[in-house]
């Protein structure tokens, strides 16, 4: 019993880091942006802000590495899909100073993935 909770606890942990994941994918897409800008009504009001990716919050939340080996498979194979190439396009993004540490795991994830491709074609 004991394990079944705390199996269900990590599987929370991952989905959520999954779940910021996508979100903030999803701040940094234009397609988002323009249907938020469609149906604001006062648009001068409206301040830009940079965006940015929750590095460190992902890894937080992310007991299992499942969003590590996301990036590490992502470098494993040729990124035909523009989704797949947009997560791939957030680790070339400036991370925050508090999110620097965690993105070189990601990015870092990426380069093994890489390397696996190059080894392996």
């Amino acid at each position: 019993m004991p394990r079944l909770i705390i199996l269900l606890a990590l599987l929370v942990g991952v989905l959520y880091s999954l779940h910021l994941l996508v979100k903030d994918y999803q701040a940094l897409t234009t397609a988002s942006k323009l249907l938020r800008a469609l149906f604001k009504r006062d648009l001068s009001s409206q301040s830009y802000t940079k965006p940015a990716v929750r590095w460190k919050r992902i890894l937080l939340y992310d007991p299992i590495q499942c969003a590590r080996y996301f990036y590490c498979e992502l470098g494993a194979q040729p990124n035909n899909d523009e989704v797949l190439r947009g997560f791939v396009y957030m680790l070339t993004l400036d991370p925050t100073e508090q999110d620097s540490a965690a993105h070189s795991v990601f990015k870092e994830a990426y380069d093994y993935g890489l390397i696996y491709l190059l080894r392996h074609p």
